[in-house]
């Protein structure tokens, strides 16, 4: 019978100094490959964690760490006091990353969910979101090594209930620069502006409320909306904003307890207020009494001239939100919100009974990327390229047959209608997706029926040659 090989003795590995790949990959990857080879065999023991740094002339920390990661990928498996063994074959192994999304469906649904997981569509003209490579990733990946290099004190435990200090005091400078001054106890974060809105519909609203909302508007808060049960109503948008006779009429007619509306670059339609508008606006607010929520997410892609309606307003009738994700990174879903002190408070109450403090560890990466110094400059050159973008997309929807809601202003999205076509533009969607091409339909946006087909078009995607051709054979 052949003599059981001692652990020391079935390991050697050629381990290399002076390269750029780490010890610990190197142990790593040399034990998994003689593992999947069979050089190891399933329930044989490896040498101590003191073995091992003698023989290869490293220090035990390596391979803990080696011998941990291989624990993670349930290739080695740990016997209390005995050490570590070659897991058995059949064991458990991580799940896989990739994702096989079912045949989508063009729906609001898809648009809210699947379509942020569903890879195979190559041209995506109708997102949400702008490409990696338009976000600010080198003051991202400096905040990063930043924030590791930081003490473990600040990256364990929860957060404040109203979020980091130091970043409240950043986005308390920033509305200052917009007229509009505040204490840190009026502004509290959020998990993106998405948060905000749910916040504050929670906390302002009772099953049965009438609600005001953009129409068209930003498809999620329709959503949210209709889930609480709310009366939910459309006030019409306009190339200046929206139209403030019908507001007024509205108003008087349904006296609704908020108006959400986007002041600057709404979205869909890309469309800013004008200061008149504004003012209409506030005007309205204060004779029926309801609550402006100003979602301004798109802020900093604006134009210095844009009207914030909480500057102008002081927080008296108007609840602020804003947010991070279009600007420096949507994976850290930073939002906040900026209103009067005894509404920032029940707010607070509100998001704690729901999910407790944000990632105090997401709002320092945030802090640092505002604090660098480079933040202001990758903002302005976005705002240029989204500019430049936007101008060539409406000339090329134009000489399509699409017709764009309104001329270039700036931000993600371009708002146009197709004339001459009688197909639905669900329809002409589905007929894109066969062909690779992603649009959303305005219907995912609008409350009422819009009649010709309208889609909203990302112009960060919206350049590919085959979404025009697509059109042309409609």
């Amino acid at each position: 019978m052949a003599r059981a090989r001692a652990p020391h003795e079935a390991l050697q590995l050629d381990l290399q100094r002076n390269t750029a790949v780490r010890l610990v990959e190197q142990v790593v990857n040399t034990l998994a490959q003689l593992i999947a080879s069979g050089g190891l065999r399933s329930g044989e023991r490896l040498p101590s964690v003191r073995q091992f740094a003698q023989t290869h002339s490293i220090g035990a920390s390596t391979v803990v760490e080696a011998y941990e990661q291989l624990v993670a990928r349930g290739l080695l498996v740990v016997r209390r006091g005995a050490g570590f063994f070659v897991a058995a074959k059949g064991a458990p192994t991580a799940p896989s990353l990739s994702f096989a999304p079912p045949e989508p469906v063009i729906d609001s649904a898809w648009l809210l969910s699947e379509m942020f997981a569903d890879e195979r569509v190559p041209i995506k003209a109708g997102c949400g979101w702008l490409p990696g490579k338009w976000l600010d990733d080198d003051g991202l990946h400096q905040a990063e090594r930043r924030i590791i290099r930081a003490p473990g004190a600040q990256q364990v435990g929860y957060g404040h209930p109203y979020g980091y200090a130091p970043l409240r005091q950043i986005i308390a400078q920033f509305l200052a620069g917009w007229s509009l001054e505040v204490s840190l106890d009026q502004i509290l974060t959020s998990h993106g502006a998405t948060q905000a809105l749910d916040l504050i519909i929670r906390t302002m609203t009772k099953r049965g409320d009438t609600v005001f909302i953009d129409d068209p508007a930003y498809c999620n808060l329709v959503a949210m909306l209709r889930m609480a049960d709310l009366q939910v109503i459309g006030v019409p948008r306009t190339p200046t904003g929206v139209d403030t006779d019908q507001l007024e009429i509205l108003a008087r007619t349904h006296q609704p307890k908020l108006f959400f509306t986007s002041s600057v670059l709404h979205n869909p339609t890309g469309t800013s207020y004008t200061p008149a508008c504004a003012m209409r606006v506030l005007q309205s607010a204060e004779r029926h009494g309801f609550w402006v929520v100003e979602d301004d997410i798109f802020r900093e892609l604006g134009q210095p001239t844009d009207p914030m309606l909480a500057a102008l307003d002081g927080l008296h009738r108007v609840i602020y939100v804003g947010s991070y994700s279009k600007t420096i990174a949507p994976s850290l879903r930073l939002g906040y919100i900026a209103c009067q002190r005894e509404l920032a408070r029940q707010l607070v109450h509100t998001k704690m009974v729901l999910s407790l403090t944000n990632s105090e560890i997401n709002e320092r990466l945030v802090h640092s990327v505002l604090t660098e110094g480079h933040h202001r400059r990758h903002v302005d050159g976005l705002s240029a390229a989204l500019l430049s973008a936007q101008a060539r997309v409406n000339a090329r929807l134009h000489e399509t047959g699409l017709i764009p809601f309104t001329t270039a202003r700036g931000g993600m999205f371009s708002w146009a209608r197709l004339e001459g076509c009688d197909l639905s533009a669900r329809e002409i969607a589905d007929r894109a997706r066969q062909k690779g091409i992603w649009l959303a339909p305005g219907d995912f946006f609008h409350l009422s029926h819009p009649g010709q087909p309208w889609f909203r078009f990302n112009v960060a995607y919206s350049e590919a040659s085959e979404l025009y051709d697509f059109f042309r054979t409609l």
